[in-house]
């Protein structure tokens, strides 16, 4: 039996443009996350650190980046582990700058052909271990999933595998993708198949067997990809795998709903948001209920920033039916004016415009209120 560290999807150099004057420091959450990968293959005394694609963002990776990746896999190497890599959609050995053609990794196994010629061979303990992979060119790799077939009876064979599960709920095939299905894993016949591409662990079991394995991104790297993240410490023997989720996310991300229904004001509003806070977390929050003000998100979050690493409200309370709304629409004044003039235009509405009219009516009674327009 042998013991591996599989993971995927780590994105290195990915931008987050949406987190301003931080998007340095989540650039640098993923590297640290990387280097919890490899501090975990060493405690756990894997054999293998096994990356089935996406380890960068794009082809293109900064230089010093490529350098901390290098000397983090030799650190694996120089202690007996073999890192084993393949490239992924985003860092696609496609383009003749691809960081796979223009840099080495010393001490790693790289598994970029366009299809399996034949199986990597090397010897762990005693046991002959095949290693199956490939980097998938739509225009080079016709026949690559069946190239991955076992090659022989003895030993363990282990595939990696850049590609799309059909039906999976994150399946959404693109013409650079690499479609399978697990009848297709199983005529492999392969002892474990690690795979990459999809960001939610999954694994792929039948017949009281388990064929292979998504780890889902280590960090997450956008909302969707929410609370603690996993790479996968796998056992494997002939025609037998064993996965445990291990956690690994630097930082957590988050998507929550809040009702405000009977918050007097803001202040109110911004002790009931203050009490989900960290300062790891990365929010997007989702306001809703009846309010009896407008609520001022820019002013908000401004507010309660530094209680979070990130913090994304949306707005979807309603106003129309306040008695801040109410009150003002006897007003002989603009704002009152406008009130009527809104009501009856949601009352004629279809439902999808009523989404849109309400907001309109929050943002134009907040900037009613910022020119003076607020209650006495």
């Amino acid at each position: 039996m042998i013991r591996i560290l599989h993971t995927a999807d780590l994105h290195l150099d990915a931008p987050f443009p949406q987190l301003g004057e931080k998007a340095a420091q989540r650039q640098d959450d993923l590297l640290k996350t990387f280097e919890r990968l490899l501090t975990l293959a060493i405690k756990n005394e894997t054999h293998l650190f096994v990356v089935a694609g996406d380890l960068f963002d794009h082809p293109r990776p900064e230089s010093a980046l490529v350098g901390r990746v290098q000397a983090g896999l030799k650190r694996l190497a120089d202690r007996g582990i073999l890192p084993v890599l393949i490239p992924g959609t985003h860092d696609n050995v496609i383009a003749p700058d691809s960081v796979y053609r223009r840099h080495e990794f010393p001490g790693a196994l790289v598994l970029q052909g366009p299809l399996v010629e034949e199986p990597a061979r090397l010897d762990v303990q005693g046991t002959p271990v095949f290693l199956y992979g490939f980097a998938y060119r739509s225009s080079l790799s016709e026949g690559a999933l069946a190239s991955m077939r076992r090659r022989a009876d003895e030993g363990i064979h282990i595939g990696l595998l850049h590609g799309s599960r059909e039906g999976s709920p994150e399946w959404d095939y693109r013409k650079k993708d690499l479609p399978f299905n697990l009848a297709l894993l199983k005529e492999l016949n392969l002892d474990y198949l690690a795979l990459g591409h999809y960001h939610a662990f999954e694994t792929l079991t039948d017949e009281g067997r388990l064929w292979a394995c998504y780890p889902g991104s280590p960090e997450g790297k956008m909302f969707g990809e929410n609370g603690p993240r996993h790479c996968a410490l796998v056992s494997v023997a002939p025609h037998q795998a064993k996965v445990e989720k291990l956690p690994c996310n630097t930082r957590t991300l988050e998507e929550k709903s809040l009702d405000l229904s009977g918050c007097p004001g803001e202040a109110e509003a911004a002790a009931a948001i203050a009490a989900l806070s960290a300062p790891d977390l990365l929010l997007r929050l989702t306001l809703t209920g009846v309010v009896e003000a407008p609520l001022d998100l820019a002013r908000l979050r401004a507010f309660l920033e530094e209680r979070f690493f990130h913090l994304d409200l949306i707005d979807r309370t309603a106003i129309f039916d306040s008695h801040f709304a109410r009150r003002i629409e006897e007003e002989e004044t603009v704002r009152g004016l406008f009130v009527r003039r809104a009501r009856r235009r949601m009352a004629a509405a279809a439902t999808a415009e009523r989404e849109v009219l309400e907001e309109a009516f929050r943002e134009i009674l907040v900037r009613f209120r910022a020119f003076g327009g607020g209650e006495s």
